[in-house]
């Protein structure tokens, strides 16, 4: 029920439309206004607690995505070479070192039982932040598509990062929501959603090698980057608290 909430009736569709006109950067970040119904219903049907710590963080975290909303860190996928050696070349490097950290995560979570949720969370985050950098060459190929641009390359890529992108929703999801055992769900998806919201705009630098359009801009985007830190350790640090009294 969790995969077909979140990727068949959820906004999949919605989301690939964003990236198309905004690029990968900030989608993440815009898509964040979730978290207060996350919230709400956390409360209200899962019978969960907010306590203080845990309400400054997830509005340190809805400040933070904003500001990275504000930033306008866009691509434009349409006139994206996605077939540049050079590109490939960094989008592989960056796929690999991010689920280097996502299995070192694991390889502590089964080191550290007592954290496991919160460690559980953190990989999961790690592995969907890759689903906004691939998903943003996907879409190029779907616009080029749509406009009468066939370029049988760039098709055969296209399905390769189709199953990638695949791979990464199944998995990403699967063990996010398996996190949830082990933990409330207002702290749980928070904590999931930093690499998802930091990932992408550092995918914006060094893999699609762009630049922010203004210096608030850059502004903008290290006071979110700010909050989001201190709102996960603030996150973290609660987590943490709940998992030790559990066991």
């Amino acid at each position: 029920m969790g995969l077909l909430l979140q990727i068949v009736i959820g906004g999949l569709v919605f989301y690939f439309i964003a990236i198309i006109f905004i690029g990968p950067a900030i989608v993440p970040g815009l898509m964040s206004v979730g978290l207060i119904v996350l919230a709400l219903g956390s409360v209200k049907m899962l019978k969960e607690t907010l306590g203080k710590e845990e309400i400054i963080g997830i509005l340190l975290m809805i400040g933070g995505v904003s500001l990275l909303g504000l930033s306008n860190l866009s691509i434009d996928v349409s006139t994206f070479n996605i077939l540049n050696s050079g590109f490939i070349f960094r989008i592989v490097v960056f796929t690999i070192v991010v689920l280097s950290l996502a299995i070192l995560f694991e390889i502590l979570r089964r080191k550290h039982e007592k954290f496991k949720g919160l460690l559980m969370a953190i990989e999961a985050g790690l592995i969907l932040s890759l689903n906004t950098v691939w998903a943003s060459p996907g879409t190029t190929v779907v616009t080029h598509v749509i406009y009468g641009i066939i370029i049988n390359e760039e098709i055969i890529f296209g399905i390769i990062i189709g199953i990638i992108l695949l791979l990464i929703v199944a998995i990403g999801i699967t063990i996010g929501q398996i996190s949830l055992k082990y933990g409330q769900a207002n702290i749980l998806a928070p904590l999931t959603s930093v690499p998802i919201q930091i990932i992408p705009v550092i995918s914006f630098f060094i893999v699609f090698l762009s630049t922010p359009p203004s210096v608030l801009s850059v502004i903008f985007m290290i006071i979110g980057f700010t909050l989001i830190i201190i709102s996960s350790f603030l996150l973290t640090k609660k987590q943490a608290k709940r998992e030790k009294i559990s066991i």
